[in-house]
C-alpha cells in the first residue's frame, strides 16, 4: 500500500494515508502537534531503503472533533516538503462519492494481530465490506453519527489498529 504512512514520535503510534504530495489524512485521536511522517514503509523496524521521513509543518484536527463520542475523527497533516512519488510512495485513490454498502475496502496498518504468524512490524492489510447504516447502528446503538460509517464483518476478526 504505497499510500500508507506511519506517524512517528520516536515510535510508531498511528497510521495515515497520503492524499497528495503535500498532505496526509489520519484520525484526530492520533493528534500530536508535531509528528514525523514515514512514507514508503513496509517493516517499521528495518530500514529497507524505500522510506522517506518528512516532518509535519501543520497538524489540523477537524474543528468539530469530539474525543468523547469520536465524532469527526479526522485530521490533516501538511508535510514540510513534498513527498517524492515513486513505486513505494503514491497517493491513495479517493472516491468521488460515498461507496454503497457491500463495497470492499482495503484496511491496512501496523496494528497488533491475534495471529501467531503475522508480524505487526510488517504492514498488514485486509479487505472488508462497507456495512449498511442499519447494520452499523445495530452493532453500535446510539453511537454512530452522520460523520461515521462502518466497515468490517459482523462476526469480527478482521480489523486494523494503529
Amino acid at each position: 500500500q504505497p499510500w500508507q504512512v506511519s506517524l512517528n514520535a520516536g515510535y510508531h503510534f498511528c497510521g495515515g494515508s497520503l492524499i497528495n504530495q503535500n498532505w496526509v489524512v489520519s484520525a484526530a485521536h492520533c493528534y500530536k502537534s508535531r509528528v514525523e511522517v514515514r512514507l514508503g514503509e513496509h517493516h517499521i523496524q528495518i530500514n529497507e531503503g524505500t522510506e522517506q521521513f518528512i516532518s509535519s509543518s501543520r497538524v489540523i484536527r477537524h474543528p468539530n472533533y469530539n474525543s468523547a463520542t469520536i465524532d469527526n475523527d479526522v485530521m490533516l497533516i501538511k508535510l514540510n516538503k513534498p513527498a517524492t512519488l515513486n513505486n513505494f510512495v503514491q497517493p491513495v485513490a479517493l472516491p468521488k462519492s460515498c461507496p454503497p454498502a457491500g463495497t470492499l475496502c482495503t484496511v491496512s496498518g501496523w496494528g497488533n494481530t491475534m495471529s501467531s504468524t503475522a508480524d505487526s512490524n510488517k504492514l498488514q492489510c485486509v479487505q472488508v465490506p462497507i456495512l449498511s447504516d442499519k447494520a452499523c447502528d445495530n452493532s453500535y446503538p446510539g453511537m454512530i453519527t452522520d460523520s461515521m460509517f462502518c466497515a468490517g464483518f459482523l462476526e469480527g476478526g478482521k480489523d486494523s489498529c494503529q
